[in-house]
């Protein structure tokens, strides 16, 4: 990034922050690590208990029992340096200072009654307005989350397959979908277990258009068509005209030699000129999914032609020069028919019909274990706040209750968590008092296996919230690493990211950060070692460590590692050059 592409950035960046503490309206904040979002969330609550009549009309939402503390400490370390007159940070101090004068005007006492702070993490919020519902509701459920709810997937997986065997309604779905999966009966468990964490995807679906299967039918043929519409249109978006049209030409000439059909209309991006699409495709490419350099007759090239080979190979070299050209490519090769087969169709119809059984079997298993898992808390929320599209009476008890929600990490978001947000704030008008702030980096999205959809980040940018338009705000400044770092990291970081949003198919484009700090110092190098073992990898490790030791004989070194394993031999290998090891949090995410 140039300095005329920082200097916007970072007015672009100041803007931001300010625009989220005005408390009229809802914004959407995309910020990146480091760029500060506690604190701009802690001024924004700060602002927020400054114009409310009781602290109980602002619910914030994060993911995390730590966030939730964090937060919470940020704001009441705020209100007692207000209160006392003493330290606190500068940014916060003039909000803290408004919001503490206005707790002693209408006697909150929050330094002594903190728990009317309503920050609590998105979980807590559902079991607390489960705790609100009807027993018949709750469909008697307990709502103590399972710590790990796989076992209760697979229970419930292989009772239905058990069932499967014998009952006449799911004898003919059950043996259709196994003849597809090679009669593999474990297979088949997995990808029940699979869907079954994955249920507030397609449960909606399969509950609706009278357990036929036909609304799951219709998705996934409406999903498909969008997707090869989609990729198709950005093809045709990357290829320049003069290039298209050679690249027809040229698919002409090779189909012609071959005696295959081919027009050399234009092509669109209707899924129904896909396989006009795949033939240029295979021109560009190998089977391997690089680059072609040569052809032979079996590609419609006889040895004799050779100003076409001329051409063709000047042709693919204009396309490589493309950015993310290939990719592109690869991915138009991989694209499925756009129609459904009947096959599928009678398979999709199949597949409705167990899971609308697996289901019911993961309510029962829910039930003997007295256990449930964090979508199956949500979906009671949700399902308390709505009924038949409308807002219950919990709903409109609790928004009118609540003028203001904010929430963290919004990326991690899931579907269910999204419609919550939804009913939660049905009936919310622009302009009413009452406002949204959701704030996250879809670039970090981590929770997928809780369901969460990096999508929803972008339709909420481009869509808003039910009724309520998010304006979208972005942070640029990064005031944790140092300015190598994060040069080192805009460059190439931005290489794994696609180069455009998508909604569709959930795809981030990279958003580069600029230092707001120059004082820090730091370097990023890059040790390769092709084709190299574990013992060859510790080996430079240690030497890396050692020769760091050498220069700075107090310094405080840290090893990232993927994964557990992956840490043994490279701690083995420091302890056996006599370098003290500290293992740091080394537990798989999911079991913390």
């Amino acid at each position: 990034m140039n300095m005329d592409g920082e200097a916007a950035a970072a007015r672009v960046d100041a803007e931001a922050r300010a625009a989220a503490l005005d408390t009229r309206n809802s914004f959407l904040l995309q910020a990146p690590a480091g760029s500060g979002k506690t604190t701009v969330l802690t001024c924004r609550l700060l602002a927020l208990l400054a114009t409310v009549d009781a602290p109980e009309e602002i619910l914030a939402i994060t993911f995390t029992r730590k966030a939730a503390a964090e937060m919470r400490n940020r704001v009441l370390e705020a209100l007692h340096c207000a209160a006392t007159g003493v330290g606190g940070r500068e940014l916060e101090a003039r909000h803290a200072a408004a919001a503490w004068k206005r707790s002693q005007s209408l006697g909150w006492n929050l330094l002594d009654t903190p728990a009317r702070l309503r920050i609590m993490t998105i979980d807590a919020y559902c079991q607390s307005l489960c705790a609100q519902l009807p027993i018949a509701t709750r469909s008697g459920l307990r709502l103590e989350i399972a710590p790990d709810a796989r076992p209760l997937y697979a229970a419930a997986a292989r009772r239905l397959l058990e069932r499967a065997l014998s009952e006449t309604e799911l004898v003919a779905a059950a043996q259709l979908l196994f003849a597809r999966l090679d009669n593999d009966w474990g297979r088949f468990e997995e990808l029940l277990v699979l869907m079954l964490e994955e249920r507030a995807h397609w449960l909606p679906r399969v509950l609706s258009g009278e357990g036929s299967g036909a609304e799951l039918e219709l998705r996934v043929a409406a999903s498909l068509t969008s997707v090869v519409a989609g990729r198709l249109e950005a093809m045709r978006a990357l290829l320049p005209a003069p290039l298209l049209e050679r690249g027809l030409v040229l698919a002409a000439h090779a189909c012609a030699t071959l005696g295959r059909p081919f027009a050399t209309d234009e092509l669109r991006s209707d899924p129904q000129d896909l396989p006009r699409w795949r033939v240029l495709c295979e021109l560009m490419v190998t089977g391997g999914g690089v680059w072609r350099r040569r052809w032979n007759r079996n590609d419609g090239f006889l040895p004799e032609y050779r100003r076409e080979k001329e051409s063709v190979l000047e042709w693919v070299a204009a396309l490589a020069a493309l950015p993310q050209a290939l990719e592109l490519v690869n991915d138009v090769r991989a694209l499925p028919d756009a129609q459904l087969a009947p096959a599928d169709r009678q398979a999709l119809r199949a597949l409705s019909l167990l899971l609308r059984h697996a289901a019911a079997e993961l309510q029962l298993e829910f039930a003997a274990r007295g256990m449930v898992d964090f979508a199956a808390v949500a979906a009671a929320a949700r399902a308390g706040l709505t009924e038949h599209g409308q807002p219950t009476d919990l709903a409109l008890r609790t928004g009118n209750a609540i003028r203001h929600v904010l929430v963290d990490e919004f990326q991690d978001t899931s579907i269910d968590q999204f419609e919550l947000l939804r009913a939660l704030t049905a009936g919310w008008e622009e302009g009413d008092g009452r406002t949204l702030f959701a704030v996250g980096d879809p670039m970090q999205s981590i929770y997928q296996f809780r369901e969460a959809e990096v999508g929803l980040f972008l339709r909420a940018r481009a869509e808003g919230v039910g009724a309520l338009r998010l304006r979208s705000l972005q942070l640029r400044r990064n005031f944790r690493s140092a300015p190598a770092l994060i040069a080192w990291v805009n460059a190439h970081g931005a290489r794994m990211f696609p180069a455009r949003d998508d909604i569709r198919l959930a795809a981030i484009r990279y958003l580069p950060s600029i230092a707001a700090r120059t004082d820090l110092p730091g370097r990023v190098q890059v040790h390769p070692l092709p084709d190299a073992d574990e013992p060859a990898e510790a080996a430079r490790i240690v030497a890396l460590v050692v020769a760091c030791r050498a220069r700075e004989p107090r310094s405080s070194i840290a090893v990232l590692v993927q994964a557990r394993a992956h840490a043994a031999p490279i701690a083995a290998a420091l302890q056996a050059a006599g370098i003290a090891v500290r293992g740091v949090r080394l537990e798989p995410l999911r079991e913390r």
